[in-house]
């Protein structure tokens, strides 16, 4: 009977009831690992995670955050606030994209211009508050962390907003 089951699941249904310790009598029949091709089955639904429904957002809304954006990255790089305006939003995987990469070049830029004292305290802050989780975190976890709260911080410093349209929402 075809129920839409994909192969793979079905097959290790199947492996689970032939090789089931409890089993006591002999297989006769593919009907006796339905109940365990079942079980996978829900068991593949509760690890699978389902696509978000994104926002519709209108074309107007996008260009005045775009605007917004770019007004207050102007106050301290004029040519990443000008990109920042030449974004086409019709297409909002590649206008993400396009503002990652310009989030990138202002981070880089402000760690170049920043004073060594603001660098000094920023290190300092990040370290106090990462210093309860060292033990807990694999040392690929704590570069990861700390490259976002580098990031994070020094856009605050300077009242930067971050470059995304995950903040429209």
């Amino acid at each position: 009977m075809e129920q839409g089951i994909p192969l793979d699941l079905v097959l290790k249904g199947i492996d689970r009831a032939f090789s089931s310790p409890n089993r006591k009598r002999d297989i006769g029949s593919l009907a006796y690992c339905a109940k365990a091709v079942e079980k996978i089955c829900e068991e593949q639904k509760q690890l699978s995670i389902e696509a978000p429904q994104l926002p519709d957002f209108d074309n107007h809304e996008v260009a005045t955050y775009i605007q917004k954006l770019a007004s207050d990255v102007a106050r301290f790089d004029t040519k990443v606030a000008e990109s920042i305006t030449q974004i086409d939003f019709n297409d909002l995987r590649l206008a993400e994209q396009e503002l990652s990469a310009l989030e990138e070049k202002l981070i880089a830029k402000l760690k170049v211009e920043a004073e060594d004292k603001t660098m000094i305290n920023i290190k300092r802050d990040i370290d106090s508050e990462l210093n309860p989780f060292r033990s807990t975190m694999t040392a690929p976890q704590l570069s990861m962390v700390e490259q976002q709260l580098w990031r994070r911080k020094l856009l605050e410093q300077y009242q930067l907003p971050r470059l995304s349209l995950f903040y429209l929402l």
